[in-house]
């Protein structure tokens, strides 16, 4: 028996046993694939908690600097509301300063439109009397 007579007897076999594989190598791709998302949704899991957990450190750590400052001094005290106070003048002041900018920044869009439509105003007046005459556009 020749290697030929052996495939073509047994080829029924070796057909279904490579669709068999095939089925298989399918199935532990989309077994592989679940398992991957898994694996991300459980990361994703894992850092929400990781961030939750850092803002309840962030808010614990700003209550007990609030508790701290009760047993602060007198002193203390007043430069830390001193240097409160100057922050918040700084920040009413940069904003009063960017709502200017802003403002000077529209009216300057506002002056350069309304400099292009005199320009194309004139430049359609001058077209108007070229093709139309002086008599005609009255």
């Amino acid at each position: 028996m020749t290697i030929t007579e052996t495939i073509s007897q047994n080829f029924l076999a070796i057909f279904y046993s490579i669709i068999v594989i095939v089925v298989l190598l399918i199935i532990a791709k989309v077994i592989n694939t679940r398992e991957r998302s898994k694996e991300r949704r459980e990361l994703a899991d894992l850092q929400l908690k990781q961030k939750k957990l850092d803002m309840m450190e962030n808010k614990q750590y700003i209550e007990n600097l609030k508790e701290a400052s009760v047993v602060l001094k007198d002193e203390e005290k007043d430069k830390i509301d001193k240097i409160s106070r100057d922050n918040a003048i700084l920040s009413r002041r940069t904003l009063s300063l960017m709502n200017e900018i802003e403002e000077r920044v529209q009216r300057l869009e506002k002056g350069k439109d309304h400099a292009k439509l005199l320009k194309t105003k004139k430049e359609i007046e001058r077209l108007e009397r070229d093709m139309f005459g002086e008599e005609e556009r009255k």
